[in-house]
């Protein structure tokens, strides 16, 4: 295991033109006779739906008000290409018909001019309801009298399920020791800078759709565009330019972009919808949302023998594309990275009258950790262990290699490279993290918290790549990719250039949009580098292979003593020739002496994972200063050790890992989607919706360690969510030491998310008064 030697440029190619303001975002797509849409949405959480009015919205200037009635394909539903078996299928309508069932549901649109008038004459549109009695929180949903959000959903639960390996029940039963506590993660949303929003453009004569939206997969879109419109396929072309973040929240197609596809159909405009901050906290999916009860069994010497568990999550009113796969994930990561031979996790996905769940960075990866790594510290400090040597007698070792892991939603794989302790050995240095507690300068007490994450990367299957050089020997790479964040112009055309033997600068990529290839599947789940990059590797690779060939017939050589070196074609010996790769793609292009057929010089590669996992691990320190009279607390120090595998780019991996921490000590301090007791929501804005700024944000300190996986040519992992997997349960465990250095904390307020002062000082008062007594 070795410090990697990355490259790393100064600026990304990118991000010129993005900091200048020439970056076009979907917002910025402006067309002749566009018009825009606004939704008329439920503010009631659970109601049947009376009547619905729209003459006073058409006579106060708007175009065309559709509600359900106006959709062929109101009765259909999006395409999901997998689900859990237990899945209770009970997709939203695209516009409400008979009945809403949270806050924020949609139940018609409204086209007019402009924004401000579409705006204005959705206020007119009157639809009158019939409140009915509405679920708050799962309690109130598992209730024997609780009203039923749905008849296919009998006591409003949409999917439930056990993962389990082992017999947990009896080694539970035979373990000498145990610890039980209740955990809470509240529902939070990935809150991207630019929120969703579309442009539709269908050609009436030609019966063809553009579609430009704010989206992770631009594919799945299209293909669900060309289902329920009855377009071919081929004639529906989505572009996903730059889109400002995603977080996992736009990993789905959504309703309202066929409803938008539609409108232009209908109108033979354009039509424009983009999403404000009220409607992305009401409408886009949020996540977490999880109430997790842990039991863990281990011996004397802290070695454990069992895990059991149970998981409910608020799913919200329907089950909507990925919505229980964060509950899929968060079950078989509950182990994470230990020998556990035993497992059991029961799995209930309960309906409540909120907004569907779905993912959200780390998808069930925080949610599984947080609880684990919380018990964890918890047992080694009734055994009287460092919270560092209890890991240490657990984690999966490079003897135990590879590790065989059950996964519900991958099937059977391995954890196949690594080496977990070393990594933990150089955390607890690096960090110089100890378990005795200071003071600092103004009183507060500072201690350490660890914690370590386990995190699946370059799942789902495939990634398409072309690679294409024109006569002039510049380079194009086409990829099935979106980018929203992640640098990928900058790391793949890296990737190309290093395979194919041209320089960077003359590598330009091409990405987010369906026009390019005819298919992918976007960027999400931590499979940009895993899959995309070894596409393009892939796709490289082939054509340097075939103009080397094209070369040998042009120098009468054979090909075998021939390389590629700054875009020329050089002897083995070191000397040069006067052919270059245009000279090449020349010959091979129509007319070219060595035109076979082909229309360029170019090759196409798919990397196809088989549905294998790429593991990656990073162990966390945080450093939290809590002051004991009011329980605010702050993260002073957060260090990092991660095994990224090959780093492709340095600057660009810190970058993903520092801002998932930081992400991760919002979702852990701040962030929270709040109802009241009738399901109305009450954090509509940023104003009530708290992330993480600059004042929160400590220093991180970064160590880099490399393994190499073999699971994918380039050597890589992913890295988009391993910052933020552990954090939550690192400031918890500096926290619990802060507040009682020399013994566990009881209180269960220390295990709920977001960890507010308040809650803090109630632990506090409650640790004061059990030492008391």
């Amino acid at each position: 295991m070795t410090v990697p030697k990355a490259t790393s440029s100064l600026l990304r190619v990118e991000d010129r033109r993005l900091v200048t303001g020439r970056g076009r975002f979907v917002d910025d797509v402006h067309l002749d006779r566009m018009v825009n849409a606004v939704f008329v949405r439920s503010p009631h959480a659970h109601a049947e739906i009376v009547s619905i009015d729209a003459r006073r919205a058409k006579d106060a200037g708007a175009l065309a008000v559709l509600t359900a009635a106006d959709l062929p394909f109101a009765g259909e539903s999006l395409f999901i290409p997998r689900w859990h078996p237990s899945v209770r299928k009970v997709l939203p309508k695209f516009l409400a018909t008979e009945r809403v069932r949270h806050v924020g549901e949609p139940i018609a649109m409204v086209l007019a001019a402009d924004r401000y008038a579409a705006e204005d004459c959705a206020a007119l549109v009157d639809v009158e309801y019939r409140p009915l009695d509405t679920i708050s929180t799962c309690t109130a949903a598992l209730a024997h009298d609780a009203p039923q959000l749905h008849g296919a959903w009998p006591g409003n639960v949409a999917a439930s399920f056990t993962h389990s390996v082992g017999d947990a029940d009896a080694a539970m039963a035979a373990a000498p020791r145990w610890l039980v506590r209740d955990f809470r993660y509240g529902r939070q949303t990935g809150l991207p800078l630019e929120t969703r929003g579309c442009v539709a453009d269908h050609d009436s004569g030609r019966n063809a759709l553009t579609l430009w939206t704010s989206t992770q997969v631009h594919y799945a879109v299209r293909q669900n565009l060309a289902m329920l419109l009855g377009i071919p396929e081929y004639d529906v072309r989505v572009v996903a330019g730059d889109v400002g973040g995603g977080f996992g929240s736009k990993s789905r197609p959504y309703l309202e972009e066929i409803v938008v596809a539609h409108a232009s159909r209908l109108l033979r405009r354009p039509v424009k919808w983009i999403e404000d901050r009220l409607e992305n906290l009401q409408a886009t999916t949020h996540s977490r949302a999880f109430n997790t009860t842990l039991e863990l069994g281990y011996d004397a010497d802290g070695r454990f023998l069992a895990l059991k568990g149970r998981i409910v999550a608020d799913v919200g009113a329907y089950v909507f594309t990925s919505g229980i796969v964060t509950a899929e994930v968060a079950s078989s990561h509950a182990a994470g990275p230990y020998k556990i031979p035993n497992l059991s996790v029961e799995v209930v996905c309960v309906g409540t009258n909120k907004t569907p769940l779905a993912t959200y960075r780390g998808s069930g990866q925080p949610e599984a950790a947080f609880p684990l790594e919380c018990l964890i510290d918890l047992a080694a400090r009734a055994l009287g262990l460092s919270a560092a040597e209890i890991r240490a007698r657990n984690l999966i070792a490079p003897a135990d290699l590879p590790y065989g892991v059950q996964s519900s939603y991958a099937g059977k794989c391995s954890i196949e490279s690594g080496d977990f302790p070393a990594m933990l050995r150089r955390a607890v240095v690096g960090s110089l993290y100890r378990e005795d507690v200071e003071t600092d300068a103004a009183g507060r007490r500072v201690a350490w918290g660890l914690a370590v994450g386990l995190e699946s990367t370059g799942f789902l299957n495939y990634e398409s790549a072309r690679v294409q050089i024109d006569a002039r020997g510049n380079v194009l790479v086409f990829s099935g990719l979106t980018s929203h964040g992640q640098g990928h112009a900058t790391t793949l055309a890296r990737v190309c250039a290093k395979a194919l033997g041209v320089d960077e600068e003359r590598v330009t990529l091409r990405l987010g949009d369906t026009q390019l290839l005819p298919f992918g599947r976007g960027t999400f789940a931590s499979r940009g580098t895993v899959v995309g990059a070894n596409a393009v590797h892939g796709a490289a690779t082939r054509l340097r292979e075939r103009a080397l060939v094209y070369a040998g017939h042009l120098l009468q050589s054979d090909p075998a003593t021939l390389t590629i070196a700054g875009g020329r074609i050089l002897r083995a010996t070191g000397e040069a020739t006067t052919l270059g790769l245009g000279d090449i793609a020349r010959a091979v292009q129509p007319y070219g002496q060595l035109h076979e057929g082909a229309l360029a010089l170019e090759e196409t590669f798919i990397f196809d994972t088989r549905n294998l996992l790429t593991f990656a691990l990073s162990v966390h320190v945080a450093k939290v200063a809590l002051e004991l009279r009011t329980g605010e607390y702050q993260v002073v120090d957060y260090f990092v050790v991660h095994d990224t595998g090959v780093m492709l780019d340095q600057k660009i991996v810190e970058g993903q890992i520092i801002g998932a921490v930081v992400d991760g000590i919002g979702g852990a301090m701040l962030s929270e989607i709040l109802y009241d007791g009738e399901a109305q929501l009450l954090t509509g804005g940023m104003a009530d919706y708290l992330v993480a700024t600059a004042a929160e944000a400590p220093r991180v300190r970064l160590e880099h360690v490399t393994t190499i996986p073999t699971t994918n040519p380039l050597g890589v992992r992913g890295v988009g969510e391993g910052g933020i997997i552990p954090v939550a349960p690192a400031i918890i465990n500096a926290l619990s030491r802060a507040i009682a250095p020399t013994g566990a904390v009881q209180e269960q307020g220390l295990f709920r998310l977001p960890l507010t002062p308040e809650a803090v000082l109630a632990v506090i008062d409650a640790a004061s008064s059990q030492r008391r007594t």
